[in-house]
C-alpha cells in the first residue's frame, strides 16, 4: 500500500448524521466542510510516526439510503499501513453505531 489509503464502513439503521458528527467531534475530529447530507472532518496528528493512529486523519460522513457511509483516510502521504487505519475505522463505526442507541 502506498499513498492515500482509504477504508470505508457502512453504518446501517437509523443513525442521524448530526449524531455521528457530534460523536466524531467528541473523538477529536473537527468539521472541515459541511454540505446537506455530507460532512468532512479532520483530526490533527503528527507527520512522523510509525503508528497509523497518530497520523492526521480525514473522515467523511455521508447519508445513505440505509444509514450512514463513513470514509476514513490518512490526511497525509503514508508509505505503509500496519492495519491501524482499519482498526480506527472499526472503532469509529462502533462509536457511530452506539450513538444511534
Amino acid at each position: 500500500m502506498h499513498g492515500w489509503k482509504t477504508v470505508e464502513r457502512a453504518i446501517p439503521g437509523p443513525v442521524l448524521i448530526d449524531q455521528a458528527v457530534a460523536r466524531a467531534t467528541n473523538l477529536g475530529f473537527t468539521v472541515h466542510a459541511r454540505q446537506p447530507g455530507h460532512v468532512v472532518l479532520h483530526r490533527a496528528g503528527t507527520q512522523l510516526t510509525v503508528r497509523g493512529d497518530r497520523f492526521p486523519l480525514e473522515l467523511t460522513i455521508a447519508e445513505a439510503e440505509d444509514g450512514l457511509f463513513l470514509r476514513l483516510r490518512y490526511n497525509t502521504f503514508v508509505l505503509f499501513d500496519t492495519g491501524d487505519l482499519e482498526r480506527v475505522a472499526d472503532d469509529l463505526a462502533s462509536a457511530m453505531t452506539s450513538a444511534a442507541t
